[in-house]
């Protein structure tokens, strides 16, 4: 399926995933800091900093200073108010209910919508990042192309797993739901990454908790 017009570009170079995990681990850097950290020039830095503005996942914010002097701009990962991000799992999920509605007609009203939501959203980010996902519901399993970079950075492969599972988190959190990143497994064949979902809604927890005490009696 070709990209959206709107597809995420800001992680298709493994600098920007750099900054990500740099901004990930230390929230609030500016400029200086994070070029001293990826060992990026600042105008490089400046380039990529701007398409991760604009893509929703970085937001720049003025430093409160307790003395006299200019404030810094700082960096940091955008948040659950993002309205870039926001307007994304909005048309994520709109997608998503009119292709219930066709393909599923007599099942959509009982759909968890909340879950659905966040299913949505989160196949939509991962399709434009390009690790197209396989979402397989009732083990909420999503299976995932390798990261494109990571054969040229092996070395790095926990920090572009961290940087995934968090945007992940990120997503899952901001549609709002019981789901929520289990954990990721890199490279379960050397074809394919594994992302596990679970959930942690009250029903699922109050069955928890009954199991557990049905074993403890």
């Amino acid at each position: 399926m070709p990209r959206r017009t709107d597809a995420y570009r800001g992680l298709a170079q493994p600098s920007r995933l750099r900054v990500m995990y740099e901004l990930l681990e230390r929230p609030g850097q500016a400029l200086t800091e994070l070029a001293a950290a990826t060992g990026l020039h600042q105008n490089t830095l400046r380039d990529h900093l701007r398409v991760l503005e604009g893509e929703g996942f970085v937001v720049r914010v003025r430093e409160h200073r307790g003395t006299r002097g200019r404030p810094r701009e700082l960096f940091e990962p955008s948040g659950p108010d993002n309205p870039v991000a926001a307007k994304r799992i909005e048309d994520a999920a709109r997608h998503g209910d009119f292709m219930r509605s066709v393909m599923l007609p007599e099942s959509a009203e009982a759909t968890d919508s909340d879950a659905a939501h966040q299913l949505d959203a989160l196949y939509e980010h991962l399709d434009d990042v390009g690790l197209e996902p396989q979402i397989e519901e009732e083990s909420l399993t999503v299976q995932l192309a390798p990261c494109a970079f990571h054969a040229l950075v092996d070395d790095r492969l926990p920090m572009l797993c961290h940087v995934h599972a968090e945007l992940v988190r990120g997503v899952l959190v901001q549609a709002g739901g019981p789901l929520e990143v289990d954990r990721l497994l890199p490279l379960v064949t050397p074809h394919k990454c594994q992302l596990l979902l679970q959930r942690t809604d009250a029903a699922t927890k109050a069955a928890a908790t009954m199991e557990t005490a049905s074993v403890d009696a």
